[in-house]
């Protein structure tokens, strides 16, 4: 049902880019823009704006979407809208291989004293038992990532308990892998920091 919501969210994000002529829109004005196919698309859900809240944040892991500001204010990436291109050769000269790449990963965080507060209590080394992926940075301190157990769009808080210390795998493992082993991962540091705190 997930990836249903995910398609019919991209879709209507799409559709109110290209009605607005614009990339930039907010949570509100997608609610008020779509309330009607939002709610004859969730005849079965009874909280159909917290799913699409849930399926933006999936888009912007997805690198569809990108999150602006903390007011709720998303833009629109990898989509060429309706307007922006008027002649087709313009998009035929776009090279479909570039030579160079390049990938960012929006790290969101609401208030970056609880991060420096996880390293400090926590420390510097991935707290997944027996894992030796953190590496030193040019400047010679650990790569340490700080994750929120139970994640922001699903209600989790921004506190010190909600938040451990990974490596990127282990971080990446905790968004990406399958339902069940999220789960697990969740449940061990829940039991990780408890014992910490």
């Amino acid at each position: 049902m997930d990836q249903n919501w995910k398609d019919f969210t991209r879709q209507i994000v799409t559709d109110l880019c290209n009605e607005q002529g614009s990339r930039t829109f907010t949570l509100q004005t997608l609610k008020e823009a779509k309330e009607r196919d939002i709610i004859s698309f969730s005849a079965n859900n009874n909280h159909p704006f917290d799913k699409i809240r849930q399926q933006l944040q999936f888009l912007r892991e997805d690198g569809f979407l990108s999150f602006v500001d903390n007011r709720g204010t998303y833009t629109l990436k990898d989509v060429v809208l309706k307007d922006e291109l008027s002649d087709d050769t313009i998009a035929a000269a776009h090279p479909k291989d570039p030579e160079k790449r390049e990938y960012t990963r929006e790290i969101y965080a609401r208030d970056r004293g609880w991060v420096k507060q996880a390293k400090d209590k926590l420390g510097h080394f991935c707290l997944h038992p027996n894992c030796c992926n953190t590496f030193k940075k040019k400047d010679g301190e650990p790569y340490i990532e700080v994750h929120h157990i139970i994640p922001l769009f699903e209600d989790g808080e921004d506190a010190i308990w909600n938040l451990v210390v990974v490596c990127a795998h282990h971080h990446k493992m905790a968004h990406f892998a399958d339902t069940d082993t999220q789960m697990e991962l969740r449940k061990l540091f829940l039991k990780i920091i408890e014992k910490k705190l």
